[in-house]
């Protein structure tokens, strides 16, 4: 799989640098965390209503996979923004070989439990500033992109320089 993702949090983190000096924002650095914690928290909400799969008594709409993998995206650009303004880059950047594990894991029982559990650990790494809790948001949030969406790292990849 090949996915070099210390070189897509490095792109991530220069676009921002670039957006933020073109379009002069300052911001404190709380509040600019807190940002991207919303942002993060919006990102996953939004990939989730795509999906649609809580919808049990609407009819089930099509969704383009390029559209999906685009709100996927997203997800990705803000878990990365969050790692960076908590200076946990380090949690981000993972072997080869575990990206191999993630990717062969089975898919999700319920599309719900592993969405609030996201949620659920994104909260902790936020209010209780825990690093191992975003962790394991970030290992879901990778396998829900590579097992429940089918994504590969190459897709993902391609994808994000592209944008």
């Amino acid at each position: 799989m090949t996915l070099d993702l210390a070189n897509l949090l490095q792109t991530a983190i220069q676009r921002r640098n670039q957006f933020n000096y073109e379009n002069h924002v300052e911001i404190s650095q709380e509040e600019g965390l807190r940002n991207e914690y919303v942002a993060l928290s919006t990102s996953l909400a939004h990939l989730a209503d795509l999906m649609g799969w809580y919808q049990l008594r609407q009819e089930s709409r099509t969704v383009a996979p390029e559209e999906l993998l685009q709100a996927y995206l997203e997800v990705i650009e803000h878990s990365f923004q969050v790692a960076a303004k908590q200076t946990w880059s380090q949690l981000i950047v993972m072997k080869p070989a575990d990206l191999d594990k993630l990717a062969h894991k089975r898919p999700a029982k319920s599309l719900s439990q592993q969405y609030l559990s996201i949620l659920h650990f994104v909260d902790q790494s936020f209010f209780d500033r825990q690093q191992d809790a975003f962790r394991h948001a970030w290992h879901l949030i990778l396998k829900l992109g590579f097992v429940d969406l089918g994504f590969s790292g190459e897709q993902i990849q391609e994808a994000y320089l592209q944008n």
